[in-house]
């Protein structure tokens, strides 16, 4: 299947990858300098902004279309920071949130959003430039959107919201399968292509589709798998210098 867009690190993709760059650290800038930060409104903000970016998203297509577009239901990857965010929120300093919820909300979340903006076939739009601008409302509404999510991930290892533990992989992709779950069940009941688990559009390994549609399954799956244990890897890789570099300095 083409898929009509702009080309994957045109001018317009990098452009764009570099205004959500700079805007994310502006706002990280604001954030790190605020005394008295309060984490629990901190948090707040950021469901207030997922949930906005989406309303403007389906209002927007709404507008476009007169009709509520059903492939825009929350069933996507990307659609998992607005069922965290409230539970997050909501439900703080309970188990279930810190044994589960932050997890997925640190990695999933961001490979998801990488990944995302890295290969933004389905969010990048057909026009090669970002002008006009009107032209281009959802994919500045979906850059917005995936840059916040990786923001936000980000957040919350670096203040510690989130307190990064290896093991917790497994829970993480626990709540990931539940969420594929309810994706491929939506999909089969309204023949559309949540988390991309049925027609693959956009999909990198959309071509295993021809060979067999379960293999083709398994693979999205176990390559999402494998990335977000990448995510683990990296970090625990990163925690573990640092608390070496932190020892080092305590003796000296």
């Amino acid at each position: 299947m083409h898929i009509l867009t702009a080309p994957l690190f045109g001018s317009k993709h990098l452009i764009g990858l570099l205004f959500i760059t700079l805007f994310f650290l502006f706002i990280s800038s604001i954030i790190k300098n605020k005394k008295n930060e309060n984490q629990k409104n901190t948090i707040l903000i950021f469901m207030i902004a997922f949930y906005i970016l989406e309303v403007l998203k389906i209002g927007y297509i709404i507008y476009l279309d007169k009709a509520y577009p059903i492939y825009q239901l929350p069933f996507h990857l990307c659609s998992i920071p607005l069922y965290l965010y409230p539970i997050m929120y909501f439900f703080r300093n309970t188990k279930f949130v810190e044994k589960y919820i932050l997890p997925t909300s640190y990695s999933l979340v961001l490979i998801a959003g990488i990944m995302a903006l890295a290969l933004p076939i389905n969010i990048i739009g057909s026009q090669t430039s970002w002008f006009p601008l009107k032209d281009n409302i959802l994919p500045i509404i979906s850059f917005f959107y995936h840059g916040l999510m990786i923001f936000s991930s980000l957040y919350l290892l670096k203040s510690k919201y989130y307190n990064f533990k290896l093991i917790d992989y497994t829970k993480t992709m626990i709540i990931g399968l539940i969420f594929s779950a309810i994706a491929m069940v939506a999909n089969e009941l309204l023949d559309k292509d949540f988390m991309l688990l049925n027609k693959g559009t956009g999909s990198p390994l959309a071509f295993i589709l021809e060979i067999s549609k379960p293999l083709y399954i398994a693979s999205m799956i176990g390559g999402f798998a494998i990335l977000v244990g990448i995510v683990f890897a990296v970090t625990d890789l990163v925690y573990n210098k640092k608390e070496v570099k932190n020892k080092i300095n305590s003796t000296v």
